[in-house]
């Protein structure tokens, strides 16, 4: 994402972003697909206003987030207190090695400056056997838009492995009666 991109969420673009954006259905289905619990510590790559982190934290998990947005991590950072959220990018994951069971994308792999860097990055933050869950909205192969199509989910998977990970699963899920998503999981090596 570049500069302009960033700099476009301005505190009342965010807090307009925010409002219309309360709860997507997408952050509940990815935080009931990865199960967290209270030994958990969780990660919300381009967390947004904090929707996910929100959820998350009502399982006792550790959470956090990052977005490269400064507006987007006040406004996150005040809806869910006690997560940590930070200013940064799938690229540059401002946390320690190994440290989380669980990180999750929404709605946002699409649009990451370099993929393999990011792939590679939250690699790095993962703990042994920890789990990267990636929910995309589905394209149809040859259309352009907000997600992934087919060809595109095929290849990242064929890269989560070439990369590192050790197994990929993916799902097609619905949310509501008209968006379809993928969500991709990919499992760091023990």
């Amino acid at each position: 994402m570049t500069t302009e991109e960033v700099e476009r969420w301005s505190p009342l673009f965010a807090w307009f972003y925010s409002l219309m954006n309360r709860n997507p259905k997408s952050n509940n289905v990815v935080i009931a697909m990865a199960s967290l619990d209270a030994d958990d510590r969780f990660l919300d790559i381009g967390c947004g206003p904090g929707a996910a982190l929100e959820h998350a934290a009502a399982s006792g998990a550790e959470v956090a987030g990052v977005d490269p947005s400064p507006s987007m991590v006040g406004r996150a950072a005040k809806r869910v207190p006690n997560a940590e959220v930070r200013v940064g990018s799938a690229e540059e994951i401002p946390f320690p090695d190994g440290h989380f069971t669980v990180v999750i994308n929404v709605s946002s792999f699409h649009h990451w400056v370099d993929r393999d860097a990011g792939l590679r990055e939250t690699l790095r933050v993962l703990a042994p056997g920890g789990r990267l869950l990636i929910m995309e909205g589905v394209i149809k192969d040859g259309k352009e838009g907000h997600g992934l199509n087919q060809t595109e989910l095929d290849s990242l998977a064929a890269r989560l492995l070439e990369i590192g990970y050790e197994a990929t699963n993916v799902e097609s899920v619905k949310t509501g009666w008209r968006h379809r998503y993928y969500v991709l999981t990919a499992t760091a090596p023990e």
